[in-house]
């Protein structure tokens, strides 16, 4: 029978599609990038001004350096122990081979939430310090089983009658392996090391885990700043990603298949590993500050003030480290593991709470905080759930209240009741939060937004029910954007997300209904544990100076009590 050679339309059109469906979303975040508006809801113009931000921003280096270190480390690593295992099964007469094999696909097919909670209980038993080494522990974990089955798999194509030949015609067991066997092996090696490399770069989730002092890597990072939105910089850093990871990749492929010399394959990787590097080359960010005192701060990417940080440092003559994390459920696994050194963090207040009963935390030295009772409004003082302020003292706070679009939006917005007006289903967006979400029910039943009572909380339940078919989404990191796009016209919203989204489109408005809203309050709190306990409390202090606390305000843009 002959065959067809020549190309079908149908299928080349449906390749095609396939390709844009893969890279087309990646073709906008690069173009976005260059986008002059702060927030990817409109183009207003080309402009490089993010890149060059991104020069300047130490926390970003920071996160880069780590990034690369722990690649680096965790790719040496599971090489070299991943070869030799790879060489010992394909070489030596293992008893129980399949019962082996199973095991080195095991990391590769069990779930990574699952690996990264047996990784902190893990760690939490054995004492480990959660550092940068625990996250390159965690990441060998998973890496070292590719390098294995990629190797093993390049041994297990080849003809050993050639290690024969050369033990035949005189060569040791050690010359064989130098001179035969790990040539043969080598792009096997190579390429495996390359996904390596880039799996641990970008590895976010079990990463986040298993984090601790000053060993936040880039992609916790970027996940971080989504807190603000899918802004420029975001988008920036993450073509810088794909430009030095995606040219990875490749060559790994291309190696693996040998259709790429190794001495071409290892300029390329030089080259780009130098180009990853060279932003880091004079910066010194480690070594500069490794002999001054050390403050360990663990908050929320919005709360971030670079002058702020700069100005304590100068004053008192110490370097302020800080980690992110972007749930308070995340800020209370690291505590409750007891083996993070932070000195503050900044929890919300029902978490407060949970932390002073779970007695996680250190009661302050209310005399060394003159600045807090001298400018604090009084009304944030003694609040529920911490009624003497023994373990914290507010630092931000913010409303839960309605942000629409004025143009589209007609008649009085002032009432809950908006979310639910089927003139605008599809358009309505709420915040991911459970808690949010049930609040603004109860309170426009007319019942409290922290009633207890089952009945009160069950209609609540059953009134969000019935919204739901209205609902476009539930989005608490970047709704504004979708107001500004003009995809939603009226959201359930926090007052800090709206601050810098109101000065790029005049006609988003935010307003408190009339039945009240959900009053949320940060607090800066110390640690049960935490080393530098008398800088914390100089920092919490120079925080509530009103000037200071002004910068904050301009530059985060959310409330300060």
């Amino acid at each position: 029978m002959e065959t067809v050679r020549g190309k079908s339309p149908a299928l080349g059109a449906v390749t095609f599609l396939v390709y844009v469906f893969l890279y087309a979303p990646i073709a906008v975040l690069v173009a976005f990038s260059f986008n002059r508006s702060r927030l990817s809801a409109r183009w207003l113009g080309f402009t490089a001004e993010w890149y060059r931000s991104l020069w300047h921003n130490e926390q970003i280096f920071n996160s880069l350096a780590n990034s690369l270190a722990v690649a680096i480390l965790a790719t040496l690593i599971s090489v070299v122990f991943g070869t030799l295992t790879a060489l010992a099964l394909s070489r030596g007469r293992v008893r129980g081979r399949a019962l082996l094999d199973g095991l080195i696909y095991l990391p590769l097919v069990i779930p990574e939430i699952v690996v990264a909670v047996a990784l902190v209980i893990f760690f939490s038993l054995m004492r480990f310090q959660l550092s940068l080494w625990t996250i390159v522990i965690a990441h060998v974990t998973f890496c070292i089983s590719y390098v294995i089955i990629v190797v093993g798999a390049r041994l297990a194509s080849t003809d050993r009658s050639i290690e024969e030949a050369a033990l035949d015609l005189g060569a040791n067991e050690r010359q064989t392996f130098l001179r035969v066997t790990l040539p043969i092996a080598l792009p096997a090696v190579l390429s495996a090391a390359l996904l390596v490399f880039t799996t641990s770069f970008d590895d976010y989730l079990i990463t986040s885990f298993v984090a601790g002092v000053k060993s936040t890597t880039l992609p916790l990072q970027i996940y971080s700043m989504l807190k603000r939105g899918i802004t420029p910089e975001i988008n920036s850093i993450s073509t810088v990603i794909l430009l030095a990871t995606i040219p990875l990749v490749y060559i790994a492929e291309r190696l693996e298949r040998g259709a790429m010399r190794m001495r071409t394959g290892l300029g390329v990787v030089a080259g780009i590993f130098l180009l990853m590097a060279a932003p880091l080359a004079g910066r010194g960010l480690r070594l500069r500050d490794a002999n001054l005192p050390q403050l360990n701060i663990y908050c929320w990417s919005t709360y971030i003030s670079p002058r702020l940080i700069h100005g304590f440092e100068q004053e008192y003559h110490c370097k302020v480290n800080y980690d992110l994390y972007d749930s308070n459920e995340a800020l209370l696994a690291k505590l409750q593991g007891g083996n993070v050194d932070y000195d503050i963090v900044v929890p919300s207040d029902y978490m407060v709470q949970i932390l002073i009963q779970q007695q996680l935390l250190a009661p302050l030295d209310k005399s060394r905080l003159p600045n807090v009772w001298a400018n604090l409004d009084r009304r944030f003082l003694r609040l529920p759930f911490d009624p003497e302020n023994d373990y914290s003292v507010p630092y931000a706070w913010g409303t839960t209240g309605l942000a629409y679009r004025s143009d589209l939006v007609k008649g009085p917005v002032d009432s809950w009741d908006v979310l639910f007006d089927r003139r605008y289903a599809g358009h309505i967006v709420l915040l991911d939060d459970m808690r949010e979400a049930i609040g603004m029910a109860l309170k426009k039943l007319g019942y409290s937004l922290n009633s207890t009572n089952p009945d009160e909380i069950r209609q609540a339940r059953d009134l969000l029910l019935a919204q739901k078919p209205l609902v476009k989404g539930y989005n608490s990191s970047n709704f504004e954007e979708d107001l500004m796009a003009a995809d939603a016209w009226i959201a359930q919203a926090y007052n800090g997300n709206l601050t810098f989204a109101i000065r790029d489109e005049p006609r988003l408005r935010y307003v408190i209904p009339k039945e009240g809203c959900t009053i949320s309050v940060d607090s800066a709190c110390i640690p049960k544990n935490a080393p530098h306990q008398g800088l914390a409390l100089e920092f919490i202090n120079y925080f509530h100076r009103p000037e200071v606390n002004a910068e904050f305000i301009n530059d985060c843009g959310f409330n300060s009590p």
